[in-house]
């Protein structure tokens, strides 16, 4: 989305970002051996593979740091079933991950004094992944941008606050702000 703002703002009319990769953090840390990964060919049929393990859900480096509570059995294999079974999909994921790169991100960020358009920021309090130092700086850069903190959750907003995330998209997307 970020990259769109840049690039066709006039394609966006109101944008609402959670949580998310920006200025030099794409990949955060934690992730970035998955962009080296990626490089090696048949990679990503294993890695699918290793993610049935569903004690391994909990690590980290896996969805422990992307939703504070366990995330329901049915959604995890909705999030993580197709790449074990889809080549296509293990093909656009492995396209994906080589492609990840700051450069992108940073560079959006340039044009970001310019997006004159109402931006809301929802951002995970106690994330770990992208501190909320990263939201303030999009607020200090976007000319029309809001950032409201929520409580109690990680970078997955909608996973672990679901009703705080909709009232706040409802509300923005009524009037411009929130309320």
């Amino acid at each position: 989305m970020q990259i769109l703002m840049a690039r066709r703002p006039e394609r966006v009319t109101r944008v609402v970002l959670t949580s998310c990769d920006s200025f030099e953090r794409f990949f955060p840390p934690l992730f970035r051996p998955l962009t080296a990964l990626a490089r090696v060919p048949g990679s990503m049929w294993p890695l699918a593979q290793a993610l049935r393990l569903r004690a391994l859900h909990r690590l980290p480096m896996a969805l422990g740091w992307v939703a504070k509570r366990p995330i329901p059995q049915e959604i995890t294999d909705s999030y993580l079933g197709p790449a074990r079974t889809d080549r296509g999909v293990r093909r656009d994921l492995r396209r994906f991950l080589r492609g990840v790169h700051r450069r992108h991100t940073l560079a959006a960020a340039k044009a970001f004094p310019t997006y004159r358009r109402p931006v809301l920021l929802v951002w995970a309090q106690e994330d770990r992944l992208f501190p909320v130092s990263l939201a303030r700086r999009l607020e200090r850069l976007l000319p029309d941008a809001e950032l409201r903190l929520v409580p109690d959750s990680y970078t997955f907003i909608p996973e672990d606050q679901p009703t705080v995330l909709a009232d706040l998209v409802i509300d923005f997307t009524r009037s411009g702000r929130v309320t």
